[in-house]
């Protein structure tokens, strides 16, 4: 079931979980911002300030047109019990909040892989420049050297095999 266009558009994110407008999910209810403002304060106890959140002056100037509530899903999904009638359009909102944490946390993998890439494509980058400590010393041997073993050893090896 994927969620509305128009309840997507909607969400924000706000301290780190997605959150819906008080004006959006009373428009979504047919009631009046106030309204919901009215049932928050009147059963301060059900919406814990984790749920239901004012926004701060700081928060505010960052969104056009901000709103004075923040609901996050489960605080709209405690507004059932609350509204009688108006159960099913709460519930249909519950998926535009499963689908954000969704493309959230889809965004998060993304970032974190790009990140990754950037960094082999730096190191690739810098080995590619000679930037790095990589550069073969000029006296540096070739190949498979063992230091503990005499000069000539196998080459004495060698010639006893022919012989």
């Amino acid at each position: 079931m994927s969620a509305p266009v128009e309840i997507l558009s909607r969400l924000l994110w706000l301290r780190d979980t997605a959150a819906l407008p008080d004006k959006a999910l009373a428009a979504q209810l047919g009631l009046a911002p106030e309204a919901l403002a009215a049932l928050v304060q009147a059963h301060p106890e059900r919406f814990h300030e984790s749920l239901v959140f004012p926004l701060s002056a700081e928060e505010r100037q960052k969104i056009p047109d901000a709103p004075v509530l923040a609901f996050t899903e489960a605080g709209a999904a405690l507004l059932t019990g609350l509204l009688p009638g108006k159960e099913a359009a709460l519930l249909a909102l519950l998926p535009a909040f499963v689908e954000a944490r969704h493309v959230l946390t889809s965004q998060a993998e993304l970032a974190a892989r790009v990140t990754a890439l950037e960094q082999k494509l730096e190191v690739v980058l810098k080995a590619m420049q000679g930037d790095g400590e990589s550069e073969p010393h000029v006296d540096q041997p070739i190949g498979f050297v063992t230091e503990d073993l005499p000069k000539g050893l196998k080459a004495k090896q060698r010639t006893a095999r022919k012989g």
